[in-house]
């Protein structure tokens, strides 16, 4: 009787493989033929899921923005001041792993993102977190939680390039966990005083 794999698992197996093999050896470096040696499977196994080595780069991306998606703005609207700002303190504790991702993505997309497609598909992401974050804010307004003049909808996309900024600094200059810590400090108490109601 053939074994019944599970797809999802199975590319799943792939992307960790590759993203380990592109780290460790390069993604311009990597062949198709180490990632599948990585995974533990057969080139052919591989190509079932995978048509080349910049296809599953682009997976590698599209799962760590859903994973992101998920986790940033898959929750109800904070109720109060305090709760926005543990959010935002919570989205911007970067972890080790993301870390090599942020050097990896650019890696293999820094020469291309001035026209590559996944560029529209992180414009996207960031479109929708900028929302989530006015969505956020304006909740926050009606229930007098912040300031009343503040513009939901440009702040809710700065507070979104702010969180962008901070996961950027920690994961592209390897800024060690304690100065990053100070930094995010810093630039969280200065959006706090901003939307302290006056």
């Amino acid at each position: 009787m053939p074994k019944i794999v599970d797809r999802e698992e199975m590319q799943n197996g792939i992307l960790n493989a590759a993203m380990e093999v592109y780290i460790q050896k390069g993604f311009h470096t990597a062949t198709i033929a180490d990632v599948a040696e990585g995974a533990g499977v057969a080139k052919g196994t591989l190509y079932l899921y995978f048509k080349n080595k910049e296809s599953i780069a682009v997976a590698i991306v599209d799962r760590h923005f859903e994973r992101l998606q998920h986790g940033l703005m898959g929750q109800e609207d904070p109720d109060t001041l305090d709760e926005f700002m543990a959010r935002l303190d919570n989205s911007t504790t970067v972890k080790d792993e993301a870390t090599r991702f942020i050097r990896l993505f650019y890696e293999m997309f820094g020469p291309n993102l001035d026209g590559d497609p996944v560029v529209s598909r992180l414009g996207a992401f960031f479109d929708q977190l900028g929302q989530n974050y006015e969505r956020q804010l304006k909740h926050l307004r009606d229930r007098k939680e912040v300031n009343q003049d503040i513009d939901p909808e440009h702040l809710g996309r700065a507070i979104a390039s702010l969180v962008d900024g901070l996961i950027l600094h920690r994961g592209l200059f390897n800024l060690p966990k304690a100065r990053h810590g100070k930094i995010r400090a810093e630039a969280l108490s200065m959006v706090r005083r901003g939307l302290v109601p006056a």
